[in-house]
């Protein structure tokens, strides 16, 4: 009965929904059938068990499991979707603009920055024949604001780093590819190891249970892994209501009948919930308002049906050995969104922004629009051959970390979640690099280096006056000057500077903060704070409206660094410990939630704006290092093990490995007497008796 609630989100979402158009797609296209060996395959193993084999977590709910099917593999691959690309701002920029008004809210929130590292290197402006979509009339948006009702919370610091160094900046004189995606942590792991040796193939990387096919890995020729790509995708729609029944909406001027679907929801021990859902021409109306003037539809890319074998672009990726071979392999994906890295043996680094996007122009899809008009809606897709990619460029290396895709040439507009300081310490340290070995990489992978500390203690370090602090909070400032910007598990530093811009942003935005008592809205990004810091220090929004006078910036930040010094003190002085992996300890939990069964409190190195970006329960998934030499190498290592048994040694055996940055040389062989001596157990597979 607990997960009620966390199941009816689900089905309103339509997350069931797009798993069954995804199998119904999948069925119609070509090798769907090896698809099918692979459910074939997890279902001999479940006829196998006894019930005492069960895994632990069917033997505590006391549940059987049930044949695999092609939908749950979908629905395995449609919560990856909803965890990368189920995301958008909609109704907190819609509020934010109603209530700030345009001059304000493009101040505040502006979507560029002056100066960007795009995920495709700016090596000659965008420039395409043709372009597709058509630009938005802005009747489209709704310009009320919607009261605080429904948008689940996205984990801030879901994403990933993905980099690959061309030979000619490394010591070997061949690419090495990095990549590590970071996800929401858990027991048993997100991720297991694979290494698929065949008569055509050999490859070797991680997969997630559920789903065939390696998504980050490599074989005798090429290595390859994602990063999200994070554009939105998902746009938002008011609906028209043509009766109070809330049967018929209103749509290009005609009434047209919603569309129901029962969601059956059985509950183990309590009665069985019946859920109506109403579909309209943009998806399911995801969110209700007690009048029904907001009831929200939602339009989302991966409810859609697709038309390609997605399904099949990690399972061909196996088997490529050129560059070409990959584009083709993966150009049937469509979503979510992934930034495909690249390197080959024979030199090649490279890069494509990979999925399915609408083609877009001026701000549409960053506000609520009206459903009333299938105008208002998605005209065209972008060309496969239109999104941002490049090969072997000139800055020699390729790298993205969650940034924006593409200049400010691209001619087409897209909006959604963008990341503004790993990449720029990913790409300064590569720039500066040369001889680059595998040590290197490691090194790179777990630097705990914040940029976003860096550039504010910067500023902040120039505004701070003779008098302004007292003695004893002058030796905390003199703390944060001294401090090298890597959130060490082992600083005091790093916590006192996570204080402190808590402080300054809700001294700064006690305003927007007021407006969040009633609905959703975002706060300005850190990256724009800073700049009006820098820019325009007397804005009126440094005034806090409680007080009788009137602040600027420097009274801010000097306000800042007292109430900061206050509570990092309190904490000593209630026996708190100030470091880093103290104060922000990293939890993986077991997916019961079960401490036993989990591993709690690690003291981490990282942060979300470091390269090692950990957080409260996410961090580096899987760290992989690949050299693309003549006999390939590789070195990874992920937080957790390869066994789902708690009682097993392989359970969580890799844990300190990875929290102390360490690796694990992988076993890459292409004979199976090579390996026979690191074995720990075998099983023999006998498909012909």
């Amino acid at each position: 009965s607990k997960t009620i609630e966390f199941d009816l989100e689900k089905r309103r979402r339509g997350m069931k929904y797009a798993a069954e158009n995804a199998t119904r797609g999948w069925e119609k296209t070509k090798d769907y059938n090896s698809a099918y060996r692979y459910i074939d395959g997890v279902n001999a193993y479940i006829q196998s068990l006894d019930p005492k084999d069960y895994p632990l977590e069917f033997k505590l709910f006391n549940i059987t499991p049930t044949e695999w099917t092609p939908l749950k593999s979908a629905l395995v691959f449609k919560q990856m979707s909803l965890t990368l690309a189920g995301r958008n701002d909609d109704i907190e920029n819609t509020n934010l603009l109603y209530h700030l008004g345009k001059d304000d809210f493009n101040f505040l929130y502006p979507e560029r920055q002056s100066v960007e590292n795009p995920v495709i290197p700016t090596e000659k402006p965008f420039a395409f024949d043709t372009l597709y979509g058509s630009k938005q009339d802005e009747k489209a948006f709704f310009t009320k604001p919607i009261l605080k009702s429904f948008y689940e919370n996205r984990n801030k610091g879901i994403g990933s780093n993905s980099w690959a160094v061309h030979g000619s900046k490394t010591a070997s004189g061949k690419p090495i590819f990095c990549n590590d995606p970071h996800l929401s942590l858990g027991l048993p792991s997100i991720w297991f190891e694979v290494h698929i040796h065949t008569p055509d193939f050999n490859s070797y990387g991680v997969s997630f249970p559920g789903f065939p096919g390696i998504m980050i890995g490599f074989n005798e020729h090429i290595a390859w892994g994602e990063t999200n790509v994070g554009q939105d995708v998902e746009d938002t729609f008011v609906i028209h209501w043509a009766n109070k029944e809330k049967t018929k909406y209103l749509l290009d001027g005609k009434e047209q009948d919603v569309t129901t679907r029962i969601e059956e929801v059985k509950v183990k021990g309590g009665k069985t919930i019946l859920d109506t859902i109403k579909y309209t021409h943009w998806g399911p109306v995801y969110s209700t308002s007690a009048d029904g003037a907001h009831d929200l539809a939602m339009r989302w890319l991966c409810h859609d049906e697709p038309d390609t074998g997605e399904y099949n672009g990690f399972m061909d990726a196996m088997r490529c050995k050129s560059y070409d071979d990959y584009l083709k392999a993966t150009g049937t994906y469509i979503s979510p969104a992934q930034n495909f890295g690249f390197a080959s043996i024979s030199g090649d680094v490279a890069l494509r922004v990979n999925g399915r996007f609408p083609a877009k122009y001026g701000q549409d899809g960053r506000f609520v629009e009206h459903g009333d008009n299938t105008g208002n809606g998605w005209q065209a897709w972008i060309p496969r051959d239109q999104n941002p990619q490049i090969l072997n460029p000139q800055r020699g290396f390729i790298s993205s970390a969650n940034q924006v895709s593409a200049d400010k040439s691209y001619p087409y507009y897209f909006t959604g979640k963008f990341e503004r300081y790993r990449n720029r310490s990913v790409n300064d340290k590569l720039s500066q690099m040369s001889e680059i070995t595998t040590d290197d990489m490691k090194k790179m992978q777990y630097n705990a280096y914040s940029q976003k500390a860096a550039d504010f203690l910067t500023t902040i370090r120039t505004l701070v006056k003779s008098g302004d602090l007292t003695d004893d909070e002058q030796k905390h400032f003199k703390t944060l000057q001294d401090w090298d910007y890597h959130y060490k598990a082992t600083s005091e530093a790093a916590t006192l500077f996570d204080i402190f811009y808590k402080k300054l942003s809700q001294n700064t935005w006690d305003e927007i903060a007021e407006l969040n008592q009633n609905m959703d809205i975002n706060y300005p990004e850190d990256w724009r704070l800073l700049e009006i810091i820098q820019t325009d220090p007397a804005n009126k929004y440094f005034d806090v409206v409680s007080t009788p006078g009137k602040e600027d910036a420097h009274a801010i930040i000097i306000k800042s660094i007292k109430d900061a010094v206050t509570d990092f003190d309190k904490r000593g002085k209630d026996g708190k410990s100030n470091t880093w992996g103290a104060y922000k300890p990293l939890h993986i939990y077991h997916l019961t939630r079960l401490p036993v069964f989990s591993e709690m409190d690690i003291a981490a190195d990282g942060c979300p704006d470091a390269i090692n970006a950990t957080g409260y329960s996410f961090g580096p998934s899987w760290r992989m290092i690949i050299s693309l030499e003549d006999k390939v190498k590789g070195y990874a290592v992920y937080p957790g093990g390869q066994s789902g048994n708690p009682s097993s040694a392989f359970y969580k055996n890799m844990i300190e490995t990875w929290t102390k940055g360490e690796y694990y040389d992988l076993n890459f062989v292409g004979d199976i007497d090579e390996i026979k001596n690191k074995t720990t157990q075998i099983i023999q597979l006998n498909p012909k008796k």
